[in-house]
């Protein structure tokens, strides 16, 4: 059966795509969560106008990235965090503690799921956080954990 999507979904398609699913995945999970509408000709050329205007969106989505991208770049942040009296942290560093030390350095609030983390923070020291915005677009900064 065929189907226009309303929503993106992981692993099936984004939204104002013309996909091929079973029935029975349409009856019990699309169409009672709103996800999905059966391709008619209405639906079809609904959907090529949305796309249109995603691409529009999505121009204008990846040139803010890229101003984002410019003022972070090089970016160092300080993050004051209580320690044990070893020099270890109670608690690893979480990506909310990132994002209000770049919000306070920099003025820009980012998302949590741009924030990467490459291992679990539990000591003091300097630390390269990547910033991913998708596409290829990533940004690293150095965020030094001093004792508060």
């Amino acid at each position: 059966m065929k189907v226009v999507l309303n929503a993106n979904i992981a692993k099936i398609g984004f939204k104002g795509d013309v996909i091929d699913v079973k029935d029975g995945y349409y009856r019990n999970v699309l169409l009672p969560r709103n996800l999905a509408v059966p391709a008619t000709k209405a639906a079809s050329d609904l959907a090529a106008k949305r796309r249109e205007k995603m691409v529009v969106e999505k121009e204008k989505l990846m040139a803010n990235v890229k101003e984002v991208s410019a003022k972070l770049k090089g970016l160092k942040v300080e993050i004051p965090v209580k320690v044990t009296g070893k020099g270890t942290l109670y608690a690893a560093l979480s990506q909310d503690e990132i994002i209000a030390a770049v919000r306070v350095a920099s003025n820009i609030q980012l998302e949590k799921k741009f924030v990467k983390i490459p291992e679990h923070i539990k000591s003091l020291g300097d630390y390269t956080i990547d910033i991913d915005f998708g596409d290829k677009n990533v940004v690293s900064i150095v965020a030094k954990i001093v004792k508060a």
